[in-house]
């Protein structure tokens, strides 16, 4: 696409008119007019201005960059593993992993596709009947036919959460968001509308807890999710850490006496 058409196309997704964007940005209807046609080339001081009120993720600035003739100013292709971001993120990741054991820990990238994990949440996904390993996306072992669904407890109001909340995420992410593909398909499964038909709001609960029956016990965890601030990379851009804690005093000691 060119940046043009790239840029009516953010703009159409952020739901602007182009007095909206012109007029945030500080330039004339006019010239934006010019921009979307093809009529003026952009600077690139004014992708990047424009990148900023429209909210463009990293990698998708870098495309418009490319669209535009420039050499992208941020890289456009995501990590596949934590040994593929930069040094001092993934020494980060590390040392939180590392110190969170013996809870479980996990790290995403921005699809939900597992970059690491620590041993306890390998373990746990192990025992769950799922392999933690890099390139394995969790939405599908959550949402899709898998076996988390016959342990956990309360999959049909967790699922249902987790639908809302990606679905936001996907759209952050803009017009041509992988991840807005994917959480569409799985929503469309009988099991994931029946949960978004009984649970058709999130919650807003300040913790929803996640409680899985496993080895003759009710596991219950609450997660928090950790990001990193002025990325500025598509290697880490959207990078997520999920880190598991125990709810009640079973989960607690089936970890710690481990």
């Amino acid at each position: 696409m060119q940046f043009g058409e790239q840029l009516k196309e953010w703009r159409s997704h952020r739901r602007m008119s182009q007095l909206d964007l012109a007029t945030e940005a500080g330039i004339s209807a006019r010239h934006l007019s010019f921009l979307e046609t093809g009529r003026s080339r952009p600077t690139e001081g004014m992708i990047l201005r424009l990148s900023a009120v429209l909210d463009i993720p990293a990698r998708d600035q870098g495309m418009m960059f490319s669209a535009a003739g420039f050499r992208p100013h941020f890289g456009t292709r995501p990590a596949q593993a934590l040994d593929g971001l930069p040094p001092a993120i993934a020494q980060a990741i590390g040392l939180i992993l590392g110190r969170h054991d013996p809870y479980p820990g996990v790290v995403f990238d921005h699809q939900y596709n597992v970059l690491a994990a620590n041993h306890p949440f390998a373990a746990l996904a192990g025992a769950a009947g799922i392999e933690a390993k890099p390139g394995v996306n969790f939405l599908e072992a959550y949402l899709g036919p898998s076996p988390l669904r016959d342990i956990i407890a309360n999959w049909p109001e967790t699922a249902a959460d987790l639908v809302h909340r990606i679905r936001g995420e996907a759209w952050m992410q803009g017009p041509r968001s992988p991840l807005s593909r994917r959480i569409e398909r799985l929503s469309a499964l009988p099991e994931v509308q029946a949960a978004l038909e009984d649970h058709p709001h999130s919650a807003r609960l300040p913790i929803l807890p996640i409680s899985l029956w496993l080895d003759g016990k009710t596991l219950s965890f609450i997660t928090t999710l950790t990001t990193f601030g002025s990325v500025q990379d598509a290697l880490a851009e959207g990078v997520l850490i999920e880190s598991f804690f125990p709810a009640d005093d079973e989960t607690r000691a089936h970890f710690e006496d481990a």
